[in-house]
């Protein structure tokens, strides 16, 4: 057995003059443990088009155990370590909501690794972003004791996202941070690449744009946007308003944004 002068001296044989495989078995024995490891979650704000009220939905569960019994959270739970965040997010959203979800519509929001966020122990989450353009039904499972699509508004001040019926003490850990995330990352792809259009159903009218763009800013932009019907939309047919002579047109996306 080789003997080193110093643990320096051996970390330095090891990382830089042995072979990969002498180095990986050291590296579990010997400096491995050296390091805590943290726990990895999911989380997913899930987003959809309500056909009824023509507004968007936000899709929460009621956690069944603790931490935060009771406590309103986005569907999401543990990484496995065979799979990766999206795949670990869109996994947890079936076995909370029994909602299957295209990985294509999931989009990485943020990794949030603020300490204590989690009364457990060392967690990092990594949430996503999701835009469904239907209005799913949902059943709860798992960790869920109950699923539900809830209203809400956005400050157009602070960029807070405000659920209709849950106040933010009664959001579970860190989400109502995550959400406002969410809110400002949608706040900034207005002007960018707005995939918040991905919500609008096959066929929807220019006023249902209006009215999306309206809840997600908290004011009108009607002029703002009004380059989206040239960018991203194609006319799909036109009908008299009530009794005037008035048009209205509606579209369809050229292609998922």
């Amino acid at each position: 057995m080789q003997t080193f002068a110093s643990k320096a001296a051996e970390k330095n044989y090891y990382e830089q003059e042995a072979s990969e495989q002498e180095f990986l078995t050291w590296y579990a024995k010997q400096d491995r443990p050296t390091y805590e490891t943290p726990s990895v979650t999911v989380d997913n704000v899930i987003l959809a088009y309500n056909p009824d009220t023509h507004r968007v939905n936000l899709l929460l569960i009621q956690r069944k155990a603790h931490p935060d019994l009771h406590h309103w959270a986005l569907p999401g739970g543990f990484l496995d370590k065979t799979e990766d965040t999206t795949q670990a997010a869109i996994r947890e959203v079936f076995e909370e909501t029994h909602l299957k979800i295209d990985p294509k519509r999931v989009d990485q929001l943020e990794t949030v690794a603020t300490p204590g966020r989690d009364p457990r122990g060392w967690v990092i989450t990594v949430a996503h972003l999701t835009y469904l353009p239907n209005f799913p039904e949902t059943q709860a499972g798992d960790d869920a004791a109950r699923t539900q699509w809830f209203d809400f508004s956005v400050d157009p001040e602070t960029l807070e996202l405000h659920i209709s019926g849950v106040p933010d003490q009664l959001l579970a850990f860190d989400h109502a941070e995550i959400l406002k995330k969410a809110s400002q990352v949608i706040q900034e792809s207005f002007e960018v690449k707005p995939k918040w259009l991905n919500l609008l159903p096959p066929v929807f009218s220019w006023q249902a744009v209006e009215t999306i763009a309206k809840q997600f800013s908290g004011r009108k932009i009607s002029e703002q946007i009004a380059h989206y019907r040239e960018m991203y939309m194609i006319p799909v047919n036109t009908e008299k308003q009530g009794d005037t002579d008035k048009p209205h047109a509606f579209f369809s996306l050229k292609a998922p944004i």
